[in-house]
């Protein structure tokens, strides 16, 4: 009798425990179903959290930090061959890791060091010591550059203004810097009297020479030698701008183009553009139309040949 009430309390008490964790089982989904509703409920009531509000952008001029920070991480990137780094200090990433990665595979530029200068607002000067190492050929290879620090719209970051110049000051965007055999043999041009025409000698004529080896130096008969040259893309060919040479490791041997410049009027000529920035002079035998000086005061474009403009009256 006793084992029989102590059983039907078992049967008795069990139903009730089961009931019992139901119970909370449901207590326990209707308080998550609540708090799942509630907290959508919250946000669609227009109510943000901190993780939610998007971070202020920066504007404004560029803080002195700002400027050298950026210039240093940049360099500091470059000199260490850590070219991806380096690009992605700019805000052109694509073309700043095609020019600095060319600058090493193309050009063959190596044990680069480089040295910012004091900053000029958002200016870093900064000088340029490598190497140039061409097969068995070798040599240093020292400049002045410089690059700008801006301001990225989209977040306010600071990073390098990217143009090809920032990597040498003769380039022009979209073009490339070469080391190896010359395109073009060297020449030696020839006044009309039969004396040597230099940039040393006449600094206006640089321009006017490059374009001679560049038109007549396959033809003039001689061998090229190894070079680092500015090799022109489409925007400088189109502004008519020829390869440049900017080192040459090993002479090629150079034919000879005969000019018909004048060596007394181009040193006048050269004399005269000095005096007046912006100047330049063309001295033409009219009955032959021969040229017989030309001289820029902008050395870097032959406006004498090249201008688009009218020479003003005197």
């Amino acid at each position: 009798m006793g084992n029989r009430r102590r059983v039907a309390e078992r049967r008795n008490t069990k139903p009730a425990v089961i009931g019992g964790v139901i119970a909370v089982i449901a207590v326990g989904a209707g308080f998550g179903a609540y708090a799942l509703y509630g907290a959508g409920a919250a946000a669609d009531d227009g109510s943000r959290t901190a993780s939610d509000e998007k971070p202020e952008v920066k504007t404004g001029p560029l803080s002195p930090t700002e400027v050298t920070t950026t210039a240093r991480a940049f360099l500091t990137a470059w000199q260490s061959g850590k070219i991806p780094r380096a690009a992605a200090a700019t805000d052109d990433s694509a073309a700043a890791k095609l020019q600095l990665t060319g600058y090493t595979k193309d050009a063959h530029i190596k044990d680069v060091t480089l040295t910012p200068g004091t900053p000029t607002g958002d200016k870093v000067p900064f000088s340029v010591k490598a190497t140039v190492a061409y097969k068995d050929t070798e040599k240093p290879l020292a400049y002045d550059s410089a690059l700008t620090v801006v301001r990225r719209t989209s977040d306010g970051k600071p990073l390098v203004d990217w143009h090809s110049a920032v990597v040498h000051p003769d380039l022009k965007d979209g073009d490339t810097l070469v080391t190896g055999e010359a395109g073009t043999p060297p020449v030696k041009a020839l006044d009309r009297d039969g004396g040597e025409l230099t940039k040393q000698k006449y600094a206006s004529l640089g321009p006017i020479l490059d374009g001679l080896r560049e038109k007549y130096g396959k033809e003039a008969g001689g061998k090229a030698g190894i070079e680092l040259r500015v090799v022109r893309g489409k925007a400088a060919k189109a502004e008519d701008l020829s390869d440049k040479t900017l080192l040459e490791l090993s002479e090629g041997t150079p034919g000879t183009v005969k000019t018909t410049l004048d060596p007394a009027l181009q040193a006048a000529a050269e004399q005269q553009v000095a005096k007046k920035a912006k100047s330049s002079v063309a001295v033409v035998r009219a009955s032959t139309g021969e040229i017989l000086a030309a001289a820029n005061a902008s050395p870097g474009f032959n406006t004498a040949f090249q201008g688009s403009l009218a020479p003003a009256p005197r």
